[in-house]
Parts: structure tokens; sequence; C-alpha cells
């Protein structure tokens, strides 16, 4: 394939020989999908998406200054378990599979119109089997993820039939072969039960080997926005007045038009969420779902005494905000 064809080109930056013949045979994988994807010549780091063995002091030096301004993407390869915000970090020893995954969910993220293809292999969520079970926070991932968060715990959580996540709350970080599409369903089914067990920080070590490691927040923030179903986080009321002490960064998170519109609300002046239910008319579990992500992501002051009537600038850089009230206005959708 010519590289002006290809809808994502790939560049890699001091892969080693093993590492560069895993990466050959995933993206023979995606070929065969009839995904567009072309692996450029070795010293060509102009593709769209650029691999990098940030063990090297090369790579190390290519992260530091990569433009990100030509909509392009980055995938870390480490044999340390990295937390990074912006970029997917993938841990080693590389496994086709995992990394084939991965792939198509940046191929994807930098091609989104192209959403609707699917690899022909990529198993399914399938959730007819499983029980209705009525609604139990023990079981929910949300609920979950922010019990170990507040006990500071390393966990495994168990999403059978699919890989578990391993979670390591004091690094902030998670680990899992599951890819994004296949964790966006587990997250919004209502059949699932999530079971864990906690592990040490060296089991950890050693099972997040091979895996994507993510931001625990990323996987926080949606697991409360798409699967709270309605739950408040324990001891919290609908009753008590809350406001937003910062704006979230939309740009690193799952947001829709509705959560802008709460939290430009939020925002403002103290209220409650029965209020802002009334406020807003959306339903109960959108409003829920956003203050659950918000509160476990230290976005939430509850009972506010003297803040400000607006995130302050520190919390929220004016041209950020700036930038954000434009879209709320341009959606149609600031308070």
């Amino acid at each position: 394939m010519l590289e002006q064809d290809a809808d994502v080109t790939i560049s890699i930056i001091e892969l080693s020989s093993t590492d560069y013949s895993v990466l050959k045979v995933a993206v023979t994988l995606l070929e065969r999908n009839r995904l567009k994807v072309r692996l450029l010549e070795k010293g060509n780091t102009a593709g769209t998406l650029v691999l990098i063995d940030f063990d090297t002091p090369s790579g190390k030096d290519f992260y530091t200054h990569f433009n990100y301004a030509r909509h392009r993407a980055m995938l870390l390869l480490s044999t340390e378990t990295l937390n990074d915000h912006r970029n997917l970090v993938l841990k080693k020893p590389l496994r086709v599979q995992t990394l084939k995954d991965v792939l198509y969910d940046l191929y994807l993220g930098l091609n989104p119109q192209l959403k609707t293809v699917q690899l022909s292999k990529q198993p399914e969520v399938e959730t007819s089997h499983l029980p209705s079970n009525p609604f139990n926070p023990q079981n929910n991932l949300f609920f979950v993820l922010f019990k170990a968060l507040q006990a500071k715990s390393v966990i495994q959580v168990f999403c059978s039939p699919h890989s578990p996540l391993f979670v390591n709350t004091i690094s902030g970080i998670i680990a899992s072969s599951i890819s994004n599409e296949t964790l966006r369903k587990i997250i919004s089914s209502q059949s699932y039960a999530f079971k864990s067990t906690k592990l040490s920080s060296a089991d950890f070590e050693i099972l997040a080997k091979g895996q994507v490691i993510v931001p625990l927040n990323q996987v926080l923030w949606n697991a409360a926005l798409y699967g709270s179903q309605g739950q408040l986080i324990e001891g919290h009321s609908p009753e008590i007045p809350i406001q937003l002490k910062a704006w979230p960064n939309l740009s690193r998170l799952d947001f829709e038009p509705h959560h802008m519109k709460l939290a430009s609300i939020m925002a403002g002046k103290a209220l409650t969420l029965k209020q802002i239910h009334l406020k807003t008319n959306l339903p109960w579990e959108t409003i829920v779902g956003f203050y659950n992500a918000a509160y476990a992501t230290n976005l939430i002051v509850i009972n506010p005494a003297n803040l400000p009537t607006t995130p302050t600038s520190k919390s929220a850089p004016p041209v950020k905000a700036s930038l954000l009230a434009k879209i709320a206005n341009r959606l149609k959708i600031a308070s």
C-alpha cells in the first residue's frame, strides 16, 4: 500500500529487533482486516502514529520534542510502568494480540469517522447469557475502583470472560489487555458483576508486563459517567449543595454535550443535585454519573463555604475556561 493511501502511517523510534518483529505481525493482522495502515521505513519519523521505545535516550528525546499539532499520536513502549495522561503505554514484553488491539484503538482514535470498522476476530461483549442482576455497588466497576482508591489498595478486578484489570491506586494506573471499545461496552452493561481481590505491589509489577497501562482517573471517570446507574456514592446526599471547583480536562476525558452543560452549571453557584435536576431536566442517571465522576477525580466541593462563584484561575486557566465557555455558548448550553 502506498503511503498516501493509508489512513494511518506508523513510524518507529529505536525499537529492538524483537519488538519490531512483533509490530510487523500485528500490522499484517490489521491489514488482513482491510485496515489501511502502513509501516514506514526505519528512520522515517513522519508517521501519524509513532511507536517509541521509551527506555532509550533517543526515544525519550523524541517524546520530549513530539509535535501533537498535526493530529498525530504516540504509543510508548517501556519495561517501566509509566503513567502518561496523554499517550497510551504498553509495558514490555510486547504481545501480538495486545499490540494489535492497541493499534486498532489508536487507528480509530486517529480516524473517528471509521468507527464502524470492526476487526473480523474482535470479540463482542456478549451479555445476553448473563443474568440481569439487581444493582449492587459491591459488584459495580465504578464503586469497586472507588473503594480501592479510598483504601489506597492494589487489586485485580475480574471481568470474565474478558481479561482482568490490574489496578494500582497508589501509582494511579490500570494495566489490562482489554481494548478501549470492549471496556466501554463492559462499563455500560448492567449485566456484569465485577469481583476483585487484593494484590501486592510486586504482584502488580509482574502482572502488568505485556499489558496496556492507562491512567486510573480515565477509567474511573468513564465507569462513573456511564456505569453509576443513578446510584450516588455512599454517604452522599442529593439535598446538600455542591460546586465544581475546576473544569474536567475534557481534552483527555470522554464527554457529551450534556456533560458540558452540567459542568457549566456546577461551576456556577452551589446547588443541590435535586436543584440541578430541576434546572436541567436531564435524566437523573446522567446527573449522578457526572457527579460521581467529578467527585472521584477530586473536582467537587461539598457544601462549599467561601468559594468564588466561578472556578479560580488556579483551578482552570483563563484561556481554557474561555475556550470551554465559547464551546458551551456555541452549543447553547451555558447556564
